[in-house]
Parts: structure tokens; C-alpha cells; sequence
């Protein structure tokens, strides 16, 4: 059991805004419709393999309880179902699962058609020679709906926004559960109750760091730093996989003019265990940032945490945005973690109907 002391991390928060908080108010998730997602997988199964791999559309379910089912079904314990990335419960969404069915023959395969219902739609199943593993995906498409709007001037100036500049990369309030449940589970955890659950203490963990994480951006969205490098500053490129550090003060200027054109942008912390690290004007100034949170920090350390970095920007491809009367149609594509919900969020303040 841990010995740190820790204060409850507040629920709700007032997080900054890039550019003022909307004016606007607008109904999301009306219908399931209204939120519609396809996972970008970045690769097509091969054919062949140990790995049974479904092609699923569900609607309004939980991604982790329908990787239970199919679990059931296969006959699995559910460590063998696996999924990229989880997908917001309410709405229609479309991604892959993956089941590990080793020795296996294909002849004695679950009836995967069980798996059909008015919630669940199995497109096609394919073998592969891997397993699925989480974050593995590209990213996602989506097309959402907002609904009772009222198109003016400043909201295309918004929308224009976020085509140019993009938005912050916020994780959604999804991410700490209902009425910021697993920030409260979190802090359970840490002060040494016990969870069984695999899934339920991994999202408990990921909640803590998530919050440090919007804490931090936040604050940089404050002084007006989140998109401005400093030395030391490490930048990921906007495709969300590589990685580098401004180490250089001449450096500077060809890195500020790639954030400016959306090409990379500063990272925050997912914080947890780190290696000896430089001392630089960068990193001195994300400690400070991190000072309040400095207990929590210690505790997932203890729970052998590892650190890594995020994009402070989430950045939408091929955005694009229509008008049909009073609803606002909005096509973009995600990379992998951002949260659609932090994109509207600079466009309106978005309530889910009742």
C-alpha cells in the first residue's frame, strides 16, 4: 500500500480553450447516427494465421463488453480477444477484433454469425498471422452531426480554425468516466485498494495520467505556449508516430515554421517512470507545470508506469464541414487517441440530449 498522500483530483474541469469558449450550444449523439466512426486500420489481414480477426459495426456498445461476448463465444479467456483502440459506446461505430484461437483448424471455428443482433453487425472474418495489438491502428474516420445550431460568422470563423490550426488534443470526458468515476477509482488504487478487474485498473491508471496530461495542456494553452517550441522542446510529427527533440537554439526557427504549418507540435506528458533525461528550458518548464501534480506522479511510478509523450494537437484530416438547415455535418479523420469530442469542443458546447 502507498504511503503518498493525495488530494482527489477535481471533476469537473474548466479546461482552456484555443481561441475563447464557443458561444454556441449544440445537441451531440441525438441519434446514433449522429456519431458515426471507421477505424483506419492501417494494414489488411493476410488470410492465414492463428489470429481470427472480425470486422464489426456495433451500435451504442461498449467495446470492451462485446470483446467479452465474443470471448464467450469463442470460448476464450477474454485476454485473448483483443481490440486497437475503444470506441465510444453511444454512436455507430465500425472496427476490427482480434481472437488468438492457437491450433485451431479453421473447420472448428465459433459460429461467429451468433455474434449478430440489432447491435451488432459482423462484416466479414479473416485470418492473420499477428495479434491485434492495442494503439495499433492508424486512426479513424468520423462523421458526426451537431444538432440545433445556428450558422453565423463566428462560428465559420471557428470552424476555419480548426481546419487551419487544429484544436487541442484534450482527452475526452469520456476517458474518466461518468461523472469522473475513474478518477475517483484511481485514487482508490493508488491508496491501496485492491481491483480485479484487468480492464477496470488499466483505465483507472490511464484516467490519472489523461488528467495530468489536459492539466498541463491546459496551462500551455493559457500562456499562449502550446504551439511554440523552446529548446529541448520534443515535437511528434503530425501523423502521431515519430518523435524529436529541438536540441538546438538555431534550430528554433525551421522547427517553429514546421508547427506552423501543421507538419509537427509540441508534446506533454503521459507521466510515469523516466530515464535520465537533459536539463533544458523545456524541461525545466514542464516540471514546473507538473509541480501541483508531483504525488500522483510518485504514485504511478510506483505502480510501474512508464512515461511517454502526446501531441498537444490534434490535428483532422480532409475536415470539412456542411449546413443542412440547423444541423452541422462534420467529416474529418483522427489519428489514433484523439478524442472527436475535444475537435467539437472548439466549436460548440456540445450536451448529449437526455
Amino acid at each position: 500500500m502507498s504511503s503518498i498522500l493525495l488530494t482527489p483530483l477535481n471533476w469537473p474541469v474548466a479546461w482552456a480553450y484555443a481561441s475563447g469558449e464557443p458561444q454556441q450550444s449544440a445537441h451531440i449523439k441525438t441519434h446514433s447516427s449522429d456519431f458515426m466512426v471507421t477505424e483506419d486500420l492501417g494494414y489488411e489481414p493476410c488470410g492465414e494465421g492463428e489470429h481470427v480477426y472480425l470486422d464489426i459495426t456495433k451500435t451504442d456498445t461498449n467495446t470492451d463488453f462485446l470483446a467479452r461476448n465474443i470471448a464467450k463465444l469463442a470460448g476464450v479467456p477474454a485476454r485473448q480477444v483483443n481490440y486497437s483502440g475503444l470506441k465510444d459506446r453511444r454512436g455507430i461505430t465500425r472496427q476490427w477484433f482480434g481472437v488468438h484461437l492457437p491450433g485451431k483448424a479453421e473447420v472448428v471455428d465459433p459460429d461467429w454469425q451468433q455474434l449478430q443482433s440489432a447491435q451488432v453487425h459482423l462484416h466479414q472474418v479473416v485470418r492473420h498471422q499477428r495479434k491485434l495489438k492495442t494503439g495499433v491502428h492508424q486512426g479513424n474516420y468520423f462523421a458526426l452531426k451537431l444538432r440545433n445550431m445556428v450558422p453565423n460568422e463566428a462560428l465559420e470563423q471557428s470552424l476555419a480554425d480548426v481546419a487551419q490550426y487544429g484544436a487541442p488534443n484534450y482527452f475526452g470526458d469520456q476517458r474518466f468516466g461518468h461523472h469522473g468515476g475513474n478518477l475517483r477509482l484511481a485514487l482508490s488504487m493508488l491508496q491501496g485498494k485492491r481491483v480485479k478487474d484487468r480492464f477496470k485498473r488499466g483505465m483507472a491508471l490511464s484516467s490519472a495520467r489523461s488528467y495530468i496530461f489536459n492539466q498541463v495542456l491546459s496551462a500551455r494553452l493559457q500562456d499562449n505556449s502550446w504551439l511554440q517550441a523552446t529548446v529541448g522542446e520534443r515535437c511528434m510529427f503530425s501523423d502521431g508516430f515519430s518523435q524529436f527533440h529541438a536540441d538546438q537554439a538555431s534550430e528554433l526557427s525551421s522547427v517553429q515554421q514546421r508547427i506552423d504549418t501543421g507538419d509537427v507540435a509540441p508534446t506533454g506528458p503521459m507521466v510515469g517512470r523516466v530515464g535520465d533525461f537533459p536539463v533544458t528550458p523545456a524541461s525545466i518548464y514542464e516540471s514546473q507545470l507538473l509541480e501541483p501534480w508531483q504525488p500522483w506522479i510518485d504514485a504511478l511510478v510506483e505502480q510501474d508506469v512508464s512515461a511517454q509523450r502526446r501531441s498537444l494537437r490534434l490535428w483532422p484530416k480532409d475536415f470539412s464541414w456542411r449546413w443542412n438547415d440547423s444541423v452541422l455535418e462534420l467529416n474529418f479523420h483522427l489519428m489514433r487517441g484523439s478524442y472527436a469530442t475535444a475537435l467539437v469542443r472548439q466549436i460548440a458546447n456540445a450536451e448529449q440530449p437526455q
